[in-house]
């Protein structure tokens, strides 16, 4: 693939900076023990990484309130063990569920500890202010919330199970246990009717969960490193990111209905920090983060041949130990602003903003299809019964958050998944 050839699309030139100094999180004393979490999380109002002290603490801090954190802050007490990973609900902006060394989950709700408009814990969250989900034998390395139904939650841990709970009844409703490896990545599809999740063993699956039963499995990277995964939306593809038997950090997509062979393979580099990748179904452009280095690549992908166009790569001062993607209601829409990233660094959090190169103080509607409401599509008793709906839509304008949200006609039920575009022969690298 040339840098040299020239292509029609509005994002050829997003450029990522980091925020200003006064804009950062200081003092940040994460417990950054976890290899397999992306250790920080985030939904538009807040942030969450795990605490040092004893116990399994972790912190959560308003986003709009950047600078130096208290020496001793309020923090969310009630694990055993240290805190492995996080994730915020994708519905309720006030809950949390919590992944630990002691093997349990719990999931958090903190609206009433929170100062009225200051946003800020008023006291320490605890133990008995969460559900704890107990039903993993050993310790739960990763969680994540579906992104359509409500109070479905996946994890994965050291006891080679992949469980699925129905929180509102704080039940374990289904329990996959076919590998004799742990799983080190667990993605969810767009519509959430499969994950994929790369294992141990070199294998990448793809399940079914509500039949508790393998819909693929193929091996992906053959180097001795955790891999991780990634749908791509509604291009009906896989991305998978690794590393190769000679160490070198690859990217893989995979079409699901022949996975003899990727579809197209990128050697990124030599670096040891695994990848972590975020995919922006709005914009088809799918972020790369290194652990342990400063850059975020980014690649717009398609659903033909080549499939993916490298466009550009931040590269940050600090070496960064986690990251995570914001919603887009975070978003500054004025400044043709399309995505923000946190960096955990060794210290701090960092924002960086990805813009198009558009006149500021106008609201560019082409750069903003629908996007995720924040409003589940379906209840879990529906999912659970074999229903799909596709996620809640609604159009963003610059008089967010003060707008109230336009609902897309995008909740019907869905038929079958959505067709993934025929294999093709691999495409040639893209730059690094």
């Amino acid at each position: 693939m040339s840098k040299n050839v020239v292509r029609s699309s509005k994002f050829r030139h997003v450029h990522g900076t980091a925020l200003r100094k006064e804009e950062c999180y200081d003092n940040i004393q994460c417990n950054a023990s976890a290899a397999d979490s992306n250790l920080i999380a985030s939904n538009d109002k807040y942030f969450a990484v795990p605490w040092q002290g004893g116990g399994g603490p972790f912190y959560v801090a308003p986003l709009d309130k950047p600078g130096k954190a208290d020496a001793t802050p309020s923090l969310f007490q009630g694990h055993a063990g240290g805190v492995l990973d996080l994730d915020f609900s994708p519905f309720e902006q006030e809950v949390i569920a919590s992944a630990s060394e002691d093997s349990v989950i719990r999931v958090w709700s903190f609206k009433r500890f929170v100062e009225a408009g200051a946003l800020a814990l008023k006291e320490d969250v605890k133990e008995e202010d969460s559900v704890a989900l107990k039903g993993h034998g050993k310790k739960v390395t990763l969680i994540r919330w579906h992104p359509v139904a409500a109070n479905v939650l996946l994890s994965t841990g050291y006891d080679n199970a992949t469980k699925i709970w129905d929180v509102s009844k704080a039940a374990e409703v289904r329990s996959i246990t076919d590998s004799d490896e742990p799983v080190q990545h667990v993605a969810w599809n767009y519509a959430g009717s499969s994950f994929a999740a790369s294992c141990k063993d070199k294998t990448v699956r793809v399940y079914d969960p509500r039949q508790s039963k393998q819909a693929a499995r193929f091996d992906a990277h053959s180097g001795a490193k955790g891999a991780r995964v990634a749908f791509l939306g509604r291009l009906g593809l896989l991305a998978s990111v690794g590393f190769s038997r000679q160490s070198d950090r690859q990217l893989m997509v995979w079409d699901l209905r022949d996975v003899t062979s990727p579809v197209a393979e990128v050697q990124i580099d030599q670096s040891s920090g695994s990848l972590l990748p975020f995919y922006d179904d709005d914009t088809s452009l799918l972020y790369l983060g290194g652990k342990g280095d400063g850059n975020i690549r980014y690649y717009e992908m398609s659903s033909e041949a080549p499939y993916l166009h490298y466009v550009d790569q931040f590269s940050g001062k600090e070496p960064q130990r986690g990251l995570c993607l914001l919603p887009k209601r975070a978003l500054n829409v004025d400044k043709a602003e399309i995505g923000r990233f946190l960096r955990l660094c060794r210290h701090s959090v960092e924002p960086v903003s990805f813009e198009v190169p558009r006149k500021p103080g106008l609201f560019h509607e082409d750069l903003y299809p629908p996007t995720l409401s924040g409003r589940p599509g379906q209840t879990a008793a529906e999912w659970l019964a074999g229903k799909d709906a596709k996620p809640d839509l609604f159009q963003l304008s610059s008089s967010l958050p003060k707008a109230a949200l336009k609902p897309s006609s995008s909740t019907e039920d869905l038929t079958e998944e959505e067709p993934a575009p025929a294999a093709a022969e691999k495409a040639p690298p893209s730059p690094p």
